[in-house]
């Protein structure tokens, strides 16, 4: 093989490896939870399905079901944008063992919190 066609195969290749490098997809960007609402993902680091964006008041006495094939124990991460605390219980109807997540708390994986990664069925907002 001549000289010139192997520079030429080698100039192909690199502009080839640099055109793919140039469509790479950026990184997943963690999910966001608006001022005065609580918020779950379905896995850490507020990534996944958003199962849970809750405004406080529109549920009366802010108990919430998290529904069964969207969200019910499959909640890995939390952030609680309220001025309540969250208690999240790991059966339906606000029973069974719980946790209790802070006002203004943000938790990026209920395993290393509390041992709850997806645990969670039903929660409620309480004062604190």
């Amino acid at each position: 093989m001549s000289h010139r066609v192997k520079r030429l195969l080698a100039a192909t290749s690199t502009g080839i490896l640099l055109g793919v490098a140039g469509f790479a997809v950026p990184a997943y960007a963690a999910g966001t939870c608006s001022s005065g609402r609580i918020c779950m993902w379905e896995d850490f680091g507020y990534t996944g399905s958003k199962y849970v964006d809750y405004v406080p008041g529109t549920i009366s006495n802010d108990r919430y079901e998290i529904n069964g094939f969207n969200g019910d124990n499959e909640i890995s991460s939390v952030i609680n944008n309220t001025s309540k605390c969250a208690v999240l219980y790991d059966n339906d109807g606000f029973s069974g063992t719980r946790i209790t997540i802070s006002k203004n708390t943000s938790v990026s994986n209920l395993r290393t919190f509390a041992n709850f990664d997806n645990e969670a069925e039903s929660f409620a907002l309480v004062s604190c």
